[in-house]
């Protein structure tokens, strides 16, 4: 029992560390076809939309990507986790369309209407599939190394909320992106 406990921690840093199905040694961007299921011309149209989506963000260098993938692995931990269980899901439910790789960060294309960014995963609908809102969740991410493990508490909850009274108010949600923590997203994220 209490190696398995071991082997399971193990095996959660190694994929937040980015150790998982893309590796450390991975290109600054690559993607990948998901079995999901969409008719081979939607699939294309998709893997096309997500290279040209993410071929738009510098690559960084091996250096500054391998300090980032010490930091999800420890600093970052519980938003890794997190980003682990919500790719798990939607694999469970057979909803992710498409899978790519920008620097240290996985882009995860589905089915489900959620745009987050949890530790170095970044989940986004279909319908969302644009270079400004790969870039506004990578600055998240951003802000996930500035903050730690305080980054679900700060921004995560800030922005949950905000997104909910947005659904209610379409006064408020006309400002969405002008308040903390998502007009810094922007910034760092370099969304014009």
């Amino acid at each position: 029992m209490k190696t398995e406990g071991y082997v399971l921690i193990f095996c959660l840093v190694a994929i937040a560390a980015g150790l998982g199905p893309y590796g450390c040694a991975s290109a600054a961007v690559s993607t990948s076809s998901s079995d999901a299921k969409s008719t081979p011309q939607e699939s294309a149209h998709m893997e096309r939309t997500l290279s040209s989506v993410i071929a738009g963000i510098s690559p960084i260098s091996s250096e500054l990507r391998a300090r980032r993938n010490i930091a999800q692995a420890t600093f970052c931990l519980p938003q890794n986790v997190l980003g682990i269980l919500l790719y798990g899901a939607l694999q469970l439910c057979d909803a992710i369309e498409d899978v790519g790789q920008v620097n240290e960060v996985t882009v995860v294309v589905s089915r489900w209407l959620i745009g987050v960014s949890l530790g170095r995963y970044i989940f986004l609908p279909t319908s969302f599939l644009t270079e400004q809102y790969v870039r506004h969740e990578y600055g998240h991410t951003l802000q996930g190394y500035e903050h730690g493990p305080f980054f679900l508490l700060l921004e995560g909850s800030a922005s949950l909320i905000q997104a909910i009274i947005s659904v209610f108010s379409p006064t408020y949600a006309s400002r969405y992106y002008e308040r903390w923590p998502e007009d810094e997203a922007n910034a760092l994220g370099g969304v014009n």
